[in-house]
């Protein structure tokens, strides 16, 4: 199409990076699935612990002995995080022809017309940027079992920074290390991942494992492994229960889990290639290049929402509350998205994360 600005132009296309809109929101997708919203600036669950005593021996011609214990309630407060991100739209702004206008992908629009469409471009920008939030924030839950939220503050103000802990079994962050790491002779990866899966079905509030998830490292090692290998070998009866993808692994850029196949009973496999951009334009992975994940579904994540601190939302709850205002001198008016989400996994001990290799 004719590109007409000072002299006369020829536009062929325009690129855009599908990349930019890649979702994040598995993590959440597979092991969050309730919503919850609380009138309250703190969250509070509890929780009526199993009991697995056995009965004791007693000879028969003595006196019974009680045996009966109630079992306590536990209640577990957490304060959700905040987030309130706030741009403005001046006038002069709204006076320059758009990206779209200047290339003559669209009609000239009237300065109401630019602000109108300026108003939602930033009302879903600060959606989608929050809702990445809560999948940060669902990946390290589930990750780590504890969140660290560091706050953005002004300049001149200390840093500040809280760790929200959900009391998972230290045991359950493993660290191999020296002749025992995945990849070095003698260690078996099916008695590593084997031994993770009892732990997480014999934990307080565990479960019955379901997902392995493993950074490139990890899988790497994984498929590289000869008694994986083994496992596919059809000679042998059984093999069938097991399928791992054995030649190049087909990364989608759009979608940061590849399915690998299953590890029999099924226990899915997923590699995980993932990136979070922090505010500064660098990216985060929320798995270490060596770490594995194992996951049960019962760990009941609960995406969480506290109470919305502002008069105009009548301190009410909601995922996310927007509200617009001007300012007279200098003249401009503002939109500010707010939220207080937390990322709650109910039953942190469905959850283990292994670094297999320093």
């Amino acid at each position: 199409m004719p590109l007409d600005i000072y002299t006369p132009h020829d536009l062929y296309a325009v690129m855009y990076d599908e990349r930019n809109a890649v979702s994040t929101s598995q993590w959440l997708e597979m092991f969050f699935p309730a919503s919850y919203v609380s009138t309250q600036e703190e969250i509070l669950f509890d929780k009526i612990g199993a009991t697995r005593k056995i009965a004791p021996f007693m000879l028969p011609n003595a006196v019974g002995k009680p045996i009966y214990k109630r079992e306590g309630e536990r209640i577990a407060s957490f304060k959700p995080a905040y987030t309130k991100p706030k741009d403005a739209i001046r006038p002069t702004e709204m006076l320059a022809l758009q990206p779209g206008e200047l290339a003559g992908r669209m009609g000239l629009m009237t300065p109401q017309g630019r602000y109108d469409a300026e108003v939602v471009r930033i009302t879903q920008y600060h959606r989608n940027a929050i809702q990445r939030l809560w999948d940060w924030m669902g990946a390290k839950a589930i990750i780590d079992g504890a969140i660290t939220i560091s706050y953005a503050v002004d300049s001149g103000l200390p840093a500040q920074s809280v760790t929200i802990d959900f009391g998972r079994d230290p045991a359950h962050t493993v660290s191999l290390s020296g002749t025992a790491e995945w990849g070095d002779a003698g260690v078996s990866i099916m008695r590593s991942i084997q031994d993770w899966v009892d732990l997480i079905a014999n934990a307080e509030f565990g479960g019955s494992a379901r997902d392995v998830i493993l950074a490139p490292g990890a899988a790497t090692l994984f498929m590289a492994d000869a008694e994986i290998k083994e496992l596919l070998n059809t000679d042998y009866r059984g093999s069938e229960d097991v399928y791992i993808n054995r030649s190049i692994i087909r990364t989608d850029p759009m979608n940061p889990f590849t399915y690998l196949g299953t590890l029999g009973s099924g226990i899915r496999v997923w590699r995980y290639v993932g990136n979070f951009q922090n505010n500064d334009g660098s990216f985060t992975s929320a798995l270490g290049n060596h770490d594995c994940i194992v996951a049960a579904p019962n760990v009941d994540g609960v995406k969480a929402f506290g109470a919305i601190l502002d008069t105009a939302a009548d301190i009410q709850p909601a995922d996310i509350f927007v509200k617009m205002w001007d300012e007279q001198d200098p003249s401009a008016r503002f939109i500010m998205s707010q939220s207080a989400p937390l990322m709650i996994p109910v039953n942190p001990n469905c959850t283990l994360k292994a670094t297999v290799k320093q």
